[in-house]
């Protein structure tokens, strides 16, 4: 987590303008290895067409070549019917009164001891502030869960504010001003807690934009959305938060997140959270020069900004099944990823998804006067990947990725030259941050994880049990 001593490494212009340099928090990428994927012993429909999760811990097994990490991590990411069918807790051969000794040990951890923790009591949106935000995340950040009688309110207010944005939003960087594009985080709370206070806490002369994918896989995903939260209510016009793959039910209930917000505190909280992902953006451009999405570009050749602005994002979270274009457009946003040849692919990912060539990127960003396409959707060793002869650039800040992984973690910071001129880009790599003697493994919440029987709650696997059925017969 400390600065290196070298010099930042130029990379390639992306041919219109946007410099990009290359900076290291802590150890070089080249010391980044490649971990071993393994097949859990149960929990999951062995037939789900090599679907796998990530293992809990790296495995005493032959490392996979480059191109084997890369097949796995997509291969988690998949989701579709046959999974499901595997998922109706094979992890809940519900062994109903069995007294779990790690269960009784992981609750003693979680809960704060009396008087450890202050009281937190929600001021409102016009009492939230800085202050307010740190509190919170001192509070998550040393075991203690929020009560939801005060999140909620939070949770409310939060919601409040992004209906009111649009589908695409605009960021304007004033002149020596800058602001930092961060990527996946997936509940690793303190990866974001150490983020923040390397890169800064946000304010109007510190904004960010939070490129999606803020929960499901790590077990602290409720904490880490309240702290984004908290900084979204605290200072609107300048805490910007994009919606991820990972932000749906139908994600949220396979990898985690249902399991965590029903185990923590209850249906009732699990609503307000999908109402949130609901309203979340798509997409935010730049100073007119750069685009960030989570995912990718749309397929068709006449989509452009206007087009994705005018996409309903509530009607397309809602549109079950919907072909129309504008729910081909809120997929590719959350889902499509670059791939080295041109023109348009079939994703390994599954499904109707879809990849996209060098050729597609320099004409979406030609043709609507961009000069850098900013996403994220995938791990990569060093925490960020040039592509598309510098035209896109990949940003991943969740480091040792589902407690499997060895890669590092990356944000982008977008500034724009006091003097004037294009935007430059700096991509920050950082190491995990230290895990406390309280932590919780990635993927305990997960139904295709057998270890979710030792910490999802009763009524948390009955509800699960019950989504699943009605995901099937959908």
């Amino acid at each position: 987590g400390q600065n290196s001593a070298g010099m930042p490494s130029k990379l390639g212009r992306a041919g219109a303008g946007v410099a990009l340099a290359s900076l290291a928090w802590s150890r070089q990428a080249e010391q980044v290895q490649t971990p071993a994927f393994v097949a859990p012993s149960s929990g999951i429909n062995a037939g789900a067409t090599g679907t796998r999760p990530c293992q809990l811990q790296p495995q005493p097994q032959p490392q996979l070549p480059r191109e084997g990490l890369a097949r796995q991590v997509r291969a988690c990411e998949a989701f579709g019917g046959p999974l499901v069918a595997g998922l109706l807790l094979g992890c809940a051969a519900t062994r109903r009164g069995r007294k779990s000794e790690l269960r009784r040990k992981t609750r003693a951890r979680l809960a704060p001891k009396a008087g450890d923790v202050a009281p937190l009591s929600y001021p409102g949106a016009k009492g939230m502030d800085a202050a307010f935000a740190q509190e919170l995340g001192k509070l998550v950040g040393s075991g203690g869960l929020w009560p939801w009688e005060e999140a909620s309110g939070l949770v409310s207010d939060a919601a409040t504010l992004l209906m009111r944005e649009g589908t695409l939003e605009r960021v304007v960087v004033p002149p020596g001003g800058h602001v930092t594009v961060v990527g996946d985080l997936h509940g690793q709370l303190f990866d974001l807690l150490q983020l923040l206070e390397q890169s800064g806490p946000p304010s109007p002369e510190n904004p960010y934009i939070f490129n999606g994918d803020f929960v499901d896989r790590g077990s602290y995903s409720v904490e880490t959305l309240l702290v984004l939260l908290a900084w979204k209510v605290a200072f609107p016009k300048y805490v910007h938060l994009a919606r991820g793959n990972h932000e749906a039910h139908e994600m949220n209930v396979p990898y985690g997140f249902t399991g965590e917000v029903l185990t923590k505190y209850g249906k009732e909280a699990y609503t307000a959270f999908q109402r949130v992902f609901n309203y979340l953006p798509l997409a935010h451009v730049v100073n007119a020069e750069v685009l960030v999405v989570h995912g990718g570009l749309p397929r068709s050749s006449d989509v452009g900004l206007a087009e994705i602005e005018a996409v309903d994002r509530l009607e397309e979270s809602n549109a079950k099944g919907s072909q129309g274009q504008g729910r081909k457009i809120f997929t590719d946003l959350m889902w499509a990823d670059p791939r080295k040849s041109d023109g348009w692919g079939k994703s390994q990912r599954g499904g109707d998804l879809v990849t996209f060539g060098p050729d597609i990127t320099k004409r979406f960003l030609a043709d609507n006067g961009l000069g850098l396409l900013v996403r994220s959707h995938e791990v990569k060793d060093k925490g960020y990947e040039e592509a598309h002869d510098g035209r896109c650039l990949t940003i991943f800040s969740a480091p040792k990725y589902c407690d499997s992984c060895d890669n590092l973690g990356a944000v982008l910071r977008l500034g724009a030259p006091a003097e004037g001129g294009p935007l430059e880009g700096q991509i920050q790599s950082f190491d995990a941050a230290p895990r406390p003697a309280f932590y919780v493994p990635a993927m305990v919440y997960s139904p295709m994880n057998p270890a979710c029987n030792d910490f999802l709650s009763e009524d948390a696997k009955d509800d699960i049990r019950e989504m699943i059925s009605e995901m099937q017969s959908a």
